[in-house]
């Protein structure tokens, strides 16, 4: 199986750590009507699985969201405007496609530091500022 057909429907990788990051993909799954399916980094084997296919060794693909579609891996500021596009996908597409998000664990403890809006804003100054790609090759 390609990597293009293995991610025909695509997936976004998130942080399953951070509160912020999994809103982020819970809004992503919501709006794209579940054409989005969601995998945490560190706590989803879908998530784990799709790394060791996509990423050469010795990568560290936590460094940043990635949104994995039919023409290769899109990470933090390269991967938006893919999200973005696979959103209205999914408004065009009929029915609706069942994506089962599961927050990782709770974030109600003490300390979670993505609560705080400064962090929140770090990350997103971060992701605006970060980015890079994996193109599937078409061969």
């Amino acid at each position: 199986m390609s990597l293009s057909s293995a991610f025909a429907r695509p997936l976004l990788i998130y942080d399953d750590k951070c509160y912020a990051c999994a809103k982020f993909a819970r809004a992503a799954s919501v709006l794209s009507r579940g054409w989005i399916r969601t995998a945490g980094h560190y706590y989803s084997e879908d998530a784990k699985k799709a790394k060791a296919m996509i990423f050469p060794q010795g990568y560290d693909p936590t460094r940043m969201f990635w949104l994995v579609n039919k023409d290769g891996a899109f990470g933090a500021r390269s991967g938006l405007p893919r999200v973005a596009k696979e959103i209205a996908a999914g408004w065009l597409r009929t029915g609706r496609n069942p994506d089962t998000f599961a927050p990782a664990c709770e974030y109600a403890g003490a300390g979670m530091s993505c609560y705080e809006p400064t962090s929140v804003l770090r990350r997103l100054a971060r992701m605006m500022s970060h980015g890079a790609s994996f193109p599937f090759s078409s061969a």
